[in-house]
């Protein structure tokens, strides 16, 4: 017996990065499977840590630098289109930056991205090699990143690590922990 609309939540972990993607209706979902697989795989249940995974501070530092792509097989070119800044205040201001280029937009008016304000979210278009159209890649720094398509995420994944878009890197810890599995 099932009721509708049917639903299904999905963990994946991917060894080769040590990181466990879930897709699940809520934070504390999301934070029960990550508490609970990291204690019945690995021992700990503060293995998958809820801290964020991703910084946006590269495109601040390196502006249009950030998204060369170059050296990533699989991505032609990258473009930021969408950028979220926080201000905060009494108000809790967000200010929003759009453009079908958004570093192009703010060179064209002698702009540069705030200093001050934090980076709350990015989206990039990108063009993969194995599609005629690109694709929307957003990320915050509150440990999302939303593509089009599951297929994306280790090309996605390459660039953001060489651009140091990813905060922590904790491969080396899971190789050691996934080769100890491997031979019990």
């Amino acid at each position: 017996m099932f009721y509708r609309p049917e639903k299904h939540d999905v963990p994946v972990y991917e060894p080769s990065i040590g990181e466990l993607r879930i897709n699940a209706a809520s934070k504390w979902e999301k934070d029960l499977y990550r508490r609970k697989f990291g204690l019945h795989l690995f021992g700990g249940e503060d293995f998958f840590p809820g801290t964020g995974k991703y910084t946006l501070e590269p495109l601040r530092t390196d502006g249009p630098a950030a998204l060369v792509c170059t050296d990533v097989d699989g991505m032609e070119w990258v473009k930021l289109k969408e950028i979220h800044f926080f201000w905060g205040g009494s108000e809790n201001e967000i200010e929003i930056r759009k453009a079908s280029d958004v570093f192009a937009a703010f060179e064209a008016r002698g702009r540069t991205l705030p200093a001050k304000s934090r980076i709350i979210r990015a989206s990039f278009q990108v063009k993969f090699s194995d599609s005629k159209t690109p694709r929307t890649v957003t990320i915050r720094p509150s440990n999302i990143a939303q593509y089009t398509r599951d297929d994306d995420s280790a090309v996605v994944e390459e660039w953001l690590v060489k651009r140091g878009f990813i905060v922590t890197n904790r491969q080396e810890d899971h190789e050691g922990t996934v080769a100890s599995m491997a031979g019990t």
